[in-house]
């Protein structure tokens, strides 16, 4: 596929600049645009994703698709795209001591746990896709990386600067978060690790799922993109659900 990569100085949104980039671009293209600068970012569920000007990374990969490629599974190509981004970062921090893990939060946050065995947020992902008609015809990956902000003593939040002994450049993290962005998207599976990374696989853990308390083990992540989970509520058996809203899903002993 041809690509075309942009640097902007400042923009409001990579992703709104990828989404037009989408409406004229011809089939087997694909841009990349970042930005240290992005006023008016978005994560899930129309959050908003607040960097710090010059410290941080925001990515956009936008993919305008081959119209005679082969069939693709928009739930795999997010699970490869997850997988590669928590791959491209564990790679940046690969000799931080101060790193035990890295994972990935249902259903598509990075999170670094450090030697305390707290996990912390270092970045979020929002995958969009585009269809004419019933052909899936482009997508837009956003990505936001908290690469030298300062969070020290933030309960939730971290950068990657925090866990590196020399400073990593913003310049330096894109280019490894596209070369694994761009190697995911020719993928036609999911990779094995994605589900083996997932916060919380195989742990039973105290969760709270719409307002009611219990403990729940994550299983996987089905073909629908829902999270699966052995689900014990208080008080109540056992059974085996998937969770299709994250918003359902309170991950209190995440923070503790």
């Amino acid at each position: 596929m041809r690509r075309t990569r942009l640097h902007l100085k400042e923009t409001e949104s990579t992703n709104d600049v990828g989404g037009q980039w989408l409406k004229t671009a011809k089939a087997d293209e694909i841009l990349t645009v970042w930005t240290t600068h992005q006023t008016q970012g978005r994560g899930q569920r129309s959050n908003s994703w607040d960097q710090k000007p010059g410290l941080d990374l925001a990515l956009t990969v936008a993919v305008k698709w081959p119209a005679q490629a082969l069939p693709r599974d928009p739930v795999v190509l997010n699970k490869a795209v997850t997988a590669g981004i928590r791959d491209a970062i564990a790679t940046l921090l690969n000799e931080a001591p101060a790193v035990r893990s890295v994972g990935i939060k249902w259903p598509n946050d990075i999170l670094i746990q450090n030697t305390d065995q707290r996990w912390l947020k270092c970045a979020g992902i929002l995958i969009e896709n585009t269809w004419r008609g019933t052909v899936w015809d482009g997508t837009l990956i956003g990505v936001g990386v908290n690469v030298n902000s300062i969070y020290a003593g933030a309960n939730r939040r971290c950068a990657l600067g925090e866990f590196t002994s020399s400073p990593l450049t913003v310049k330096h993290t894109e280019a490894r978060l596209s070369q694994h962005i761009l190697h995911a998207l020719e993928t036609s599976s999911a990779p094995l690790s994605y589900e083996s990374h997932l916060v919380g696989f195989g742990q039973p853990k105290r969760l709270t799922l719409q307002g009611l308390a219990g403990m729940g083990t994550v299983t996987g992540v089905n073909a629908h993109g829902a999270l699966e989970l052995e689900w014990t509520p208080e008080g109540g058996t056992t059974q085996f659900i998937a969770v299709d809203r994250s918003n359902a899903l309170q991950w209190e002993w995440l923070w503790e």
